[in-house]
């Protein structure tokens, strides 16, 4: 018999040397401990039988395979080795490959050869450290395996810390907005208070139960820090303020970006996998995250400090030459954003990028270029439109635009696309949808007479998913890991800005998923589980799909309705997940090795960051390094720093998303009329991120002959939501700020903020 050890530490903490483990119990069989699968079994021979301690029975598979049999651990435990007992009735295997599961595949840690013994045992060189193992045959025919023992002891990571008795967003809350805990292990009715640090005043009580806390109900207005506590056990400190989580977040969320850009950012080198982001790959998603996140909050970017600039190819060694440069710059003091969008789309363009996926983006610039218009030149909207229209068909994918990860069949985007993606994220369901409606949006204002056939690839695509996606198979939702959230946002889309056009059987359809996120969400963290019996994607970083899960959501949200049954439970779910990557979850850490240095009020951070990678990302500010893997839930902190850590540019991608959709969710646009017959705007909006500055913001008043001005709104009161201003108005004219507008003939006035998809907006009756 011949047998041989593949160590494959490149991937990480999965393998780990003696040295860094502390075993707290002696040797033992663990897989009397596991859970098991197979490939197939025989009547009265199940795969259970392999593990029940009895060399009288065993399990049998089906012959004409390569047979295979599972064993899944409750955590993540120290493997030494393993003994194999096929039944005397037979021969056994000659060949089989012991594997380990990490970041979706199985791969081989073990293999034997030449085998011809009826017992082997086999003791490792290196221990394995994972949750989950397989024995697979080498050949295609029956297997009888009377017992398979794992040797081993459970693993605890010396490095793991302390974690807190009671678990909060350690940054903050946003007042008004769920606020809840986790308390793992107290009994339901145990009592909690919520005290001001400093002083020890109680401030709120309330009772445990399924192992949370919930506080929604406290809205203090107040700039002091505060801790829940429960008889002796205590959390971290937080804060709570109007918008506490846009206050901490949308300055790490530019300067990732402007950092991460290929070439140009924080790194000059030129990196594989790479376009205009490093480590971008083809399905980053990055200029809808933007486009999204300036459309639905745009005040909050125009009054950030600028801090980027424009870098000119011809600047660069000549082997950058036409990487980037066929846009013509943006102007002085354009917003970071906005730099950023234009960065995107230029690189698409000069390198003629025409993967399915980097020509959809190009959509969303051309959607929002009325908006983009103020700060770019019209020479990027004819050269990308141009661009677009002559790829947006092509079948094939141009070698360099591609990367191995790439598994669509064909490229033309008004085919309909029934490819799943793996667990990579590399095919979002519904990914087309937004794109095609976007691009018969700029078909119809630029008058193609063609524009009509993107709305037809739209609605058969949609028509397709109502008809064909389980929600029940993760792979449809969890399963696509960072890029899920595409799938929701486009049955929103095509719900809100097509209300009387979308295809039948979609709000029904959402109402189904909706009720399947609930049901998986019922649990001490609110955390949506992978499946019943699987809380994350089984071996893989899944940070994006936690960051990105709120805005499916919110999407959601907004076609059921904020009075639909489920509508305030998913909003739970929702703020869950932000809580989890901040701090509420099995470590107690957030999700940036970074987080207590660059994130207000954050503790503690990820326990540690990947130097180097592909992205060479770790230096920069606002990383999401990792997250809790299936093994720290429900609640097994002790696994410490298991599973890959790594920065991502699609994680933070996802994160963008998340916040523009909260920031839509959440704004609103009313108007009143005071005792003089003034007008009063009101708008509830993420802005007031410090009570104890002025952060006025202005909105536009508009003719519909187009005429218009700006109205200042300021905040009601420093911890307030809403910002009001007021419009003096008689007969003839409208008034504000030294402003005026004259109405003419016209009975109407329409005031709007946000732009696009996002736009919010009223008709305010003037006459």
């Amino acid at each position: 018999m011949k047998t041989s050890h593949l160590f494959l530490f490149v991937f990480g903490p999965l393998l780990c040397l003696a040295a860094c483990l502390h075993p707290v119990q002696a040797q033992r069989n663990l897989s009397l401990s596991g859970r098991v699968s197979s490939s197939s079994e025989t009547p009265n021979h199940a795969a259970t039988l392999a593990l029940d301690n009895d060399v009288q029975t065993y399990w049998e598979s089906g012959a004409g395979e390569r047979p295979w049999i599972a064993i899944r651990l409750p955590g993540a435990t120290e493997i030494t080795g393993f003994k194999l007992s096929f039944y005397p009735d037979g021969p056994p295997a000659e060949g089989f490959d012991f594997q380990y599961l990490l970041n979706g595949e199985w791969r081989t840690f073990h293999q034997t050869t030449g085998n011809e013994a009826e017992e082997v045992s086999i003791a490792f060189e290196k221990e394995l450290l994972t949750d989950r193992v397989r024995l697979i045959a080498t050949e295609s025919r029956s297997l009888r395996i009377a017992e398979l023992a794992l040797w081993g002891q459970q693993y605890v990571d010396e490095g793991a810390g302390e974690v807190m008795p009671l678990l909060v967003n350690q940054s903050g809350y946003n007042l008004h907005r769920p606020k809840r805990f986790t308390a793992a292990g107290m009994a339901d009715g145990t009592s909690f208070v919520i005290l001001e640090k400093g002083t020890g005043r109680e401030v709120f009580s309330g009772r445990i139960a399924g192992e949370k806390g919930d506080f929604s109900d406290f809205n203090p207005e107040s700039n002091q820090e505060f801790l829940v506590a429960s008889g002796d056990k205590r959390s971290f400190p937080f804060r709570i303020g109007p918008y506490w989580l846009e206050r901490v977040s949308y300055r790490g969320m530019l300067d990732f970006m402007m950092g991460a850009r290929h070439y140009v950012g924080n790194v000059s080198e030129k990196r594989i996998l790479s376009f205009a982001w490093r480590d971008g790959d083809f399905f980053n998603w990055s200029m809808q995250s933007l486009v999204a996140l300036y459309a639905a909050n745009p005040a909050a970017f125009e009054r950030m400090e600028v801090t980027g600039t424009y870098r000119a190819n011809d600047s660069f060694p000549e082997d950058y030459r036409g990487l980037w440069g066929v846009l013509e710059p943006f102007s002085e003091r354009t917003p970071d954003i906005v730099q950023l969008i234009h960065w995107d789309a230029d690189v698409k363009v000069s390198q003629q990028l025409d993967h399915e996926m980097q020509k959809a983006e190009l959509a969303h610039f051309l959607y929002a270029w009325p908006f983009l218009s103020r700060w770019l030149p019209r020479q990027n909207f004819d050269r990308v439109y141009a661009y677009a229209r002559s790829v947006w068909t092509k079948a094939s994918v141009s070698p360099h635009a591609t990367s191995r990860y790439d598994l669509s069949p064909e490229h033309d985007l008004l085919a309909r696309k029934t490819q799943l993606g793996s667990t990579k994220g590399e095919m979002p369901p519904g990914f087309s949808v937004i794109p095609n409606l976007m691009m018969y949006e700029v078909g119809k204002r630029e008058g193609d007479p063609q524009a009509e056939t993107y709305f037809d690839a739209a609605y058969r695509q949609l028509e397709w998913m109502i008809a064909h996606l389980d929600w029940e198979d993760p792979m449809t939702t969890k399963g696509q890991r960072m890029s899920e959230h595409l799938t929701m946002r486009a049955f929103a889309f095509f719900a809100q800005q097509y209300p009387d056009r979308h295809p039948p059987g979609l709000k029904a359809k959402v109402e189904e998923w909706a009720a399947w996120m609930v049901q998986r969400s019922d649990n001490l963290w609110d955390f949506r589980k992978y499946a019943e019996d699987e809380w994350t994607p089984p071996g893989w970083n899944e940070t994006g799909n936690i960051l990105g899960f709120p805005a499916a959501i919110f999407a959601a949200n907004t076609i059921l309705g904020k009075d639909h049954n489920l509508a305030p439970r998913l909003e739970e779910i929702a703020w869950a997940h932000v809580e989890n990557a901040f701090g509420r979850n099995p470590t107690g850490r957030h999700f940036s090795f970074k987080g207590p240095e660059e994130v207000e009020g954050v503790d503690l951070g990820w326990y540690s960051r990947h130097k180097g990678g592909i992205g060479l990302l770790d230096e920069l500010p606002f990383v999401f390094d990792g997250s809790p893997k299936n093994f720290h839930y429900p609640n097994q902190p002790e696994a410490g720093d298991l599973g890959w850590t790594e920065g991502w540019v699609q994680f933070n991608t996802a994160f963008n998303t998340s916040m523009a959709y909260l920031a839509n969710y959440y704004t609103h646009l009313t108007y009143s009329e005071n005792e003089s017959g003034d007008l009063l705007i009101h708008l509830e909006a993420p802005l007031n991120f410090y009570p104890d500055q002025k952060e006025p913001v202005a909105v536009q008043l508009a003719l519909p002959s187009g005429e218009s001005m700006a109205v200042t709104l300021q905040e009601t009161s420093p911890f307030s939501l809403v910002l009001e201003g007021i419009v003096e108005k008689n007969q003839s004219e409208l008034r504000s700020g030294g402003q005026v507008l004259p109405i003419g003939d016209h009975s109407q006035v329409k005031v709007s903020y946000g732009h696009g998809f996002f736009e919010k907006s009223v008709w305010i009756p003037v006459k």
